[in-house]
């Protein structure tokens, strides 16, 4: 089933206000509510634009695909490309376990400013 999947990007660009957000972009606040809670059944090309832009993202960034038990689709087809896995919530919890002086390690790794072992 595909599917968009707004929470995956929220958490990855720190929106925590995801309705607020999305209001901002001048959605009201029910189509809002139906994109942050995965009702809503379609979205207009200029609002994905305006949430790729927003996001700085792409609409394969927003969108997910999960095969359901009714319709398999065969090994190898397109749409599993746009498959995500669970890196993210991994992430952020590997993260939140670490000691602040190994954050400030990984920032500097990620930064440029200090190489793996030294």
């Amino acid at each position: 089933m595909l599917r968009l999947n707004l929470d995956r990007v929220f958490k990855v660009k720190g929106i925590i206000k995801t309705n607020q957000f999305l209001i901002g972009l001048g959605n009201s606040v029910g189509y809002a509510s139906q994109l942050v809670n995965g009702r809503s059944i379609s979205i207009r090309y200029d609002k994905l634009e305006l949430l790729c832009k927003a996001l700085n993202c792409t609409p394969n960034d927003l969108f997910d695909y999960k095969d359901d038990a009714e319709n398999k689709l065969p090994a190898g087809h397109a749409l599993y490309s746009i498959m995500k896995s669970d890196a993210i919530n991994e992430v952020n919890k590997l993260l939140h376990d670490l000691p602040m002086e190994k954050i400030e390690e990984l920032y500097k790794i990620l930064k440029g400013t200090e190489t793996v072992g030294e």
